[in-house]
């Protein structure tokens, strides 16, 4: 069922683990239809195979088989969510033509290379095979220590891999008249100046160093020639790899999906957390960012009446020990097991009738009968670490990331509102509410 309208950000958990238990019980009943809709985003579609990938490769996927059924539907819920979130910022991105910017293309291709280049190396390496010969030579070397052996061995293959990468380069060098003008590296060099170039191949200064971080000056020659050389043998090897067939084009295309939603948020970020300035503005407005909570070490002893806590209450007055006391008649299981210690308990977290009594409690004294949903309550307070206000300087991390999350909202909302999300297999709530 075509459940439209549904916002990304208030869908509740109740409705995701009842899409993902469904999707589990056929999984396990029945051969799964990996090419089943769940939600449609704009034009992209999240589909089951989809869901069933991000679980394989998320951190829990080895876990996955061992959890019980409603974990593995949360899982499934929180993956299947993010993946919606990364197809609206990738929508998203592409309407802005971050696409198309020449960053990002440059950045793509260089993946691309890069692939390419491991590729064809990862080949050579694994063509490369220790002699008979050799090996009774290590063998005899490691004294027959395994370990001795191997790394005998690994060192072996190291060598020889160095030697024909270097011959396999200079093959390719000569195969493509590749020439080197290394004189060309001094002062006044400009971007467009020629540094390499042969059949195919040209290398200029600006595409390997930013010009607009340097401006005039000239960066260490050497660390100029370096990077000319292993952009010589990345576009030499991978243009090698190319030309034997090897296809890289989805791996590509996964790089460039998974790298625009990133993009977008880089983009949006730093508009808004402009400067420190910003920051700092946003921070007198927010003090909270920097408060650092007090925490207090509480002994505790509960009962299920009030006239036993009143009598146990006049057995401490007379000198025993709330924490024996607690180990013995405390009806709160985590209590009576640790004999009252409570541990320490941050400011704010605790029942509002407990929190209030301890306040006005000073160390080592023993609190009046307290009322709760849970009981009687006898507390005391063991110690005491006060809380402290940090500075700006502190907490500035704190403080952009609160800035990046309170825009990050609504820019959430705005994107659903902007680009249509179906959900196909949800239906709604009771009374219609999702």
């Amino acid at each position: 069922m075509k459940t439209p309208g549904l916002a990304l950000t208030r869908i509740s958990r109740r409705l995701l683990l009842a899409l993902c238990a469904g999707l589990l019980a056929g999984a396990l009943h029945a051969k799964a239809d990996n090419t089943q809709k769940l939600v449609t985003v704009g034009p992209l579609v999240v589909t089951a195979e989809d869901l069933e990938q991000a679980v394989s490769s998320s951190p829990f996927g080895t876990q996955f088989a061992t959890m019980d059924e409603d974990d593995q539907a949360a899982l499934r819920g929180d993956l299947l969510k993010r993946l919606v979130l990364a197809r609206l910022l990738r929508i998203e991105a592409e309407a802005q033509g971050l696409d198309r910017s020449p960053e990002f293309l440059k950045e793509v291709e260089n993946f691309r290379l890069g692939v390419l280049y491991r590729h064809y190396m990862d080949k050579l390496r694994e063509q490369l095979k220790v002699p008979d010969d050799e090996l009774m030579k290590l063998r005899q070397e490691s004294g027959g220590n395994s370990d001795v052996f191997t790394a005998l061995k690994s060192a072996w293959v190291a060598g020889r891999y160095k030697q024909v990468r270097l011959l396999t380069l200079q093959k390719l060098r000569d195969q493509r008249h590749v020439v080197l003008h290394e004189e060309r590296i001094k002062p006044g060099i400009a971007a467009d100046t020629v540094l390499m170039e042969g059949d195919g191949l040209r290398i200029t200064y600006g595409d390997l160093i930013d010009t607009r971080q340097y401006g005039n000056k000239l960066p260490n020659p050497e660390y100029i020639k370096e990077q000319l050389y292993k952009r010589g043998e990345l576009l030499l090897i991978a243009d090698a790899a190319e030309k034997e067939g090897v296809d890289v084009s989805a791996r590509v295309e996964a790089y460039r999906n998974e790298r625009l939603p990133a993009l977008l948020l880089e983009k949006q970020e730093k508009a808004w957390v402009p400067d420190e300035k910003a920051m700092r503005a946003y921070f007198e407005q927010h003090p909270e960012l920097g408060r650092v909570l007090g925490r207090v070490h509480v002994g505790q002893l509960v009962t299920g009446t009030y006239a036993q806590a009143k009598a146990l209450r006049r057995r401490i007055e007379q000198g025993e020990s709330l924490f024996k006391l607690a180990g013995e008649y405390s009806i709160d299981p985590y209590g009576r097991s640790h004999n009252g210690d409570m541990g320490w308990v941050l400011e704010g977290s605790g029942m509002p009738q407990i929190e209030a009594a301890v306040r006005k409690l000073k160390d080592g004294e023993v609190s009046p009968i307290i009322r709760t949903p849970k009981g009687f309550h006898i507390v005391t307070v063991i110690e005491r670490r006060l809380g402290t206000q940090r500075t700006f300087e502190g907490v500035k991390d704190k403080v952009r990331q609160a800035m990046i999350s309170e825009k990050l909202r609504s820019f959430i909302h705005d994107l659903e509102q902007k680009h249509q999300i179906v959900w196909h297999v949800l239906k709604p709530a009771e009374g219609g509410k999702s």
